[in-house]
Formats: C-alpha cells, structure tokens, sequence
C-alpha cells in the first residue's frame, strides 16, 4: 500500500473524523483512536453550524476590519463542567494575515469572544468562555499561531472588541502512530488530560491509518480529487451496503420504504441528524438521489419495476416473490459505485427550496 501519510493528516475530512472520534466513549482496555476529548470531559455541541455575529458588533467592525457576518466552523466543543466552548476549524495548512482566509478567522475569532453564547444559543452574552482552534496538517502550527496573534491583536486595536483564546492542534505521522501536538493555553483551556504530544492512533506498518469516517463526505471540506472521490464511494457504498441487508433480510413479499435521510442517518452512524450544515446536508441529498437513480437505470427491466421514487414516501421496493428478491439481491450485489463517475457535478434544479428531508 503506498500512503502519503502527510497528505492524510492535512486532509480536513480526516481532521474532522479524528476530533469526532475523539470525543466517543471508547473500550478502556483497547480503542482504535485514544478518546482523549472524551476523557478530558468534551462532548460535541454542533456540527457544522451556521453563525452569524449579533448586530451590534456587524455594525460596529464592519467599517474597521475585514471579516464575515457569519461563518461556518467544522465543530463545536463543549466543556459543560467549566462552561467552556472551542470552535474548531479543519485545514490543510496555515496561512498568513494578509490571506483571504484571514477574513473568516478574524470572523472565527470574535465567534469565540464573550458573544459566543449568544451566538450559539446556549445562554446570555458573556455566559461561557471560548476559543478558536485550528486542526492543522503537519509543520504548520508555527506560522498559524502567529496569524492568529496578528489577527487577535488587530482586532483589539481597532475595534476594541474581545477575541477569544485561540490555538492549533496539529496533526503529524510518526513512524506508526498519527501524532496530535497542542500548546499549553490550549491543554489549559481545553482541560486535556495528556501533555502534547499524544499518540492519538497508532496503526501497523503500510496500513491506512484512517479510521471509519462518521461523516464520510462533506462538499465544503478543501479536499483533492482524488480524497473526494474515496470519500463519496465511501458514503455511496454504505448506503448500498444498508439497502442490500434490508432487502435480502425481509419477509417476501413485502414493500421496503428508504427516505434519503434515514440512508444518511444509517451511512454517518447518526451524524446526519444533528450536523448543522444545512446547505451541504442539500447536497448530499441530492446526490444520494442521483446515486439511487443510477442504480435504478442500471437495473433490467424485470427488476427495474420493483423500484419507485415517491415524492413523499421516498424509494419504494416492491418485491413480490422470492425470485424476485434474488434477482434484485444479484443485481445490487454487482453495482460498483467505484465504476461511477465519481467527481460529477450535481446540478441545482427549480426544486431545491421545495424539498423536504426525504
């Protein structure tokens, strides 16, 4: 197997799955992933999460620094005991002051400030404390730090506004363990219950050291071609992998019902469900749709009718005797999503704003 694993660690949909896992409850006596958010008491608060600034500060920086109204950090911790929230932002690499995406973390940056539970909708302004943490690929804390102690310090000095604390965990390969690595405000902060750095998987030699991904594809995550595409044959092939063992495990006859959304709830281990990126969950609705779709053209015509899509239903499976069952079982047992076009663009259509979760 010939792995980049440098170029995995920078991947900020394997960031993402890392801090989620992070945070579950893991078997003492052995785990995959050290759950060390988990056992320094953090729990996740949201997903992907729309944020807006309140009025009052819109208005009062608009005309002073270059930022955002509103942004969407990658994840949202919450360490209940201290009242303590961390915004969390998955990237490749650092960047500098003066780069485009400094207009989103100084945005990111006041998120964490004393609005953070206003904003969040967990209490009054000033309730809980926060801090923006980047995940970051290897090599790239060092000037990321110092990028947000420019941007920190600027918003001080012409806005007069609060930030909130800020740091980078950052992600790197070490032999047979990834390595995560964190300065001491943000162990402090965070109440980690390990000194960076800390091994958090360790794997054999010449194995992915990728973990089952909880959120299998995110549109918005900065990826390569070619992570995209694994990532949506992931998600594609455990939403096949649903539909099969429901299908082949059913009472004959029998009429099988699947919304979109419970194949997604079933693919992201019910992530789907409490992710709050509505635009990207439409996203992949659709291309669920379409992925469901092709399997339907891709069917003979003997088979092809014991499938429908209904508006309000969702895909309907009508099999009516055990030979059909077993046509239909071979047939989606031979469906690759691997032999897809896998990078296709999914076109918006007139109906978007009219669909439900289905």
């Amino acid at each position: 197997m010939n792995l980049n694993l440098n170029e995995i660690c920078k991947d900020p949909l394997f960031q993402l799955n890392l801090a989620i896992w992070m945070t579950q409850s893991q078997p003492s006596t052995y785990f995959y992933i050290y759950p060390l958010f988990y056992e320094s008491g953090l729990n996740i608060y949201s997903i992907g999460p729309l944020v807006a600034l309140p009025p009052d500060i819109r208005l009062a920086v608009s005309d002073r620094i270059a930022c955002q109204e509103s942004a969407r950090p990658d994840l949202v911790l919450e360490l209940k005991e201290k009242k303590r929230l961390c915004v969390l932002e998955c990237k490749s690499s650092s960047f500098g002051s003066e780069s485009s995406a400094s207009n989103q973390a100084r945005t990111f940056l006041l998120l964490a400030g004393p609005i953070i539970s206003e904003v969040l909708g967990s209490g009054k302004r000033g309730e809980n404390e926060g801090m923006l943490c980047y995940f970051i690929g290897p090599n790239n804390s060092g000037l990321m730090d110092r990028t947000l102690e420019i941007l920190a310090k600027e918003i001080k000095d012409k806005t007069n506004f609060e930030t909130g604390g800020f740091g980078c965990f950052e992600i790197r390969p070490s032999k047979s363990t990834i390595v995560l690595e964190y300065s001491e405000p943000v162990k402090n902060f965070l109440n980690l219950v390990k000194d960076s750095p800390v091994d958090v998987i360790k794997f054999e030699e010449d194995t992915d050291p990728r973990p089952l991904y909880l959120i299998p594809y995110d549109p918005n995550v900065d990826q390569t071609k070619e992570e995209q595409e694994f990532c949506r044959r992931v998600l594609f092939e455990r939403i096949l992998s649903h539909i099969i063992s429901n299908i082949g495990s059913a009472d004959i006859p029998t009429s099988i019902t699947f919304t979109t959304a419970e194949l997604l709830n079933l693919a992201t281990f019910g992530g789907y469900e409490i992710w709050g990126d509505t635009d990207a969950k439409k996203h992949i609705r659709k291309l669920v749709k379409d992925f469901l779709a092709n399997i339907k053209s891709s069917m003979n015509v003997s088979v092809r009718e014991c499938l429908k899509f209904e508006a309000q239903k969702g895909w309907i499976f009508n099999i009516e005797n055990k030979e059909k069952q077993e046509e239909l079982l071979k047939h989606l047992q031979r469906f690759k999503p691997k032999n897809l076009d896998l990078s296709k663009k999914i076109e918006p259509t007139l109906f978007d704003d009219l669909e439900n979760e289905l």
